[in-house]
């Protein structure tokens, strides 16, 4: 599972990603993203965790109908892995949903992952999936 745009920076849109014999992309638009962090800056202490939190919330959004063993997510935010899985896990067990084994591990540009969610990036392909503000306050709070 791989992530372009991140979370944070509100003037690009985010992918998220994963290739497990099949391709599967999640996005949020950058508009979305403002409205989103502007709400979660008010509600969350300490402030960066939101960062996390909204991650979080877009792989569980991949994750909630799959029942898969196992998913590898790129290391994106380096020292703060414990915290996104405790929350992914979090969320799919308050949603009764499959909970597969989570890992970190730096995933390359050559995998396919990677590829579907640059073409969503640059406007080459549609995501599967396209997330609102309010779909993450919903699943968050």
């Amino acid at each position: 599972m791989i992530n372009l745009g991140k979370v944070e920076d509100t003037n690009k849109l985010t992918v998220v990603a994963y290739a497990n014999g099949q391709i599967k992309s999640v996005k949020i638009g950058s508009t979305e993203k403002q409205k989103l962090l502007i709400v979660m800056r008010t509600l969350d202490h300490p402030k960066r965790n939101y960062v996390y939190k909204i991650f979080a919330a877009l792989i569980y959004f991949l994750l909630a109908d799959e029942m898969i063993n196992s998913v590898v997510i790129d290391k994106e935010y380096l020292g703060h892995e414990a915290t996104i899985k405790g929350i992914v896990i979090q969320l799919l067990n308050k949603n009764g949903k499959n909970v597969p084994d989570i890992q970190f591990d730096y995933i390359g540009k050559s995998s396919q992952a990677h590829k579907a969610a640059l073409d969503i990036f640059r406007g080459d392909k549609e995501a599967d999936f396209v997330v609102t503000a309010k779909d993450v306050l919903r699943l968050l709070y």
